[in-house]
């Protein structure tokens, strides 16, 4: 991990300004929830994760922690593939079971996206990347159809190439995972250098440094902010706004001066 020492002995990630980001990047990669809108927001996880509890508790038995504590739904289906389909079991563990519990998913994710809102700046900035031509791809732990059909109704999905959802076969596959990001980055022709992956998640970080991908952060989280900072994320905003500024900036320069790269 690269580290500098501040004056007050405190180690933080060494960040790159977001004109160096921008510029640098062939292609940008949106986590979906969080950065493109809030998609639970006013849907919350946790009675998906306790209807997946129940369901996977009466065909498998007893659930261990990372199951029975979790309010997190995409969480749990990685929980239930890593820690338990399959441990030994005196009865077994059906396949069906585990795709039943990720159908609870998706179910939650088409209700949550008939009410999701965008997130401030949004279209700003996909308006400006796309001036820019920059490619654009939703990598996300969500499940494809939704996102495609929340981005359609909006006329978002106009700017992005491909959309790389959940691997409903392989729950292993979800972020942290860099399986998304690098799939995304092969449909896309490129070399994962040059592309920059934003997302809200230290998930999305893991998976984007995995992949070789640089990575920029967006929470309102000042925790979290920390924690990216400190895994050394490429640079974190607590929104959107200072990179639609930039992505205006950099697209007002190209117009003025279009026989310059």
């Amino acid at each position: 991990m690269r580290t500098r020492q501040n004056s007050a002995g405190r180690t933080d990630g060494r960040q790159k300004s977001l004109y160096s980001l921008l510029t640098a990047a062939d292609a940008v990669l949106f986590d979906f929830d969080g950065p493109i809108c809030s998609l639970f927001a006013r849907n919350p996880t946790a009675p998906a994760a306790k209807e997946i509890q129940d369901l996977v508790r009466a065909e498998w038995g007893e659930l261990p922690p990372s199951v029975e504590q979790s309010q997190d739904s995409h969480g749990i289906l990685r929980a239930l593939r890593q820690d338990m389909f399959e441990e030994p079991s005196p009865a077994g563990r059906r396949l069906a079971t585990l795709q039943q519990a990720e159908d609870v998913v998706t179910q939650y994710e088409w209700r949550a996206i008939q009410d999701a809102d965008l997130e401030p700046h949004v279209e700003e900035l996909l308006g400006h990347l796309s001036h820019l031509g920059k490619l654009m791809a939703i990598v996300s732990n969500n499940a494809e159809e939704p996102i495609r059909k929340y981005l359609d109704a909006r006329g978002l999905l106009r700017h992005f190439e491909t959309v790389v959802g959940r691997d409903h076969d392989e729950l292993r596959n979800m972020k942290p995972n860099p399986y998304s990001v690098l799939r995304a980055v092969d449909m896309l022709g490129l070399d994962p250098a040059s592309c920059l992956m934003v997302g809200d998640q230290l998930s999305d970080l893991h998976a984007a440094e995995s992949a070789g991908v640089p990575f920029l952060g967006t929470t309102s989280s000042g925790h979290r902010q920390a924690e990216m900072r400190a895994l050394d994320a490429d640079s974190v905003v607590a929104t959107l706004e200072p990179v639609a500024a930039c992505a205006k900036s950099l697209a007002e320069r190209a117009v003025q001066r279009p026989d310059q790269d």
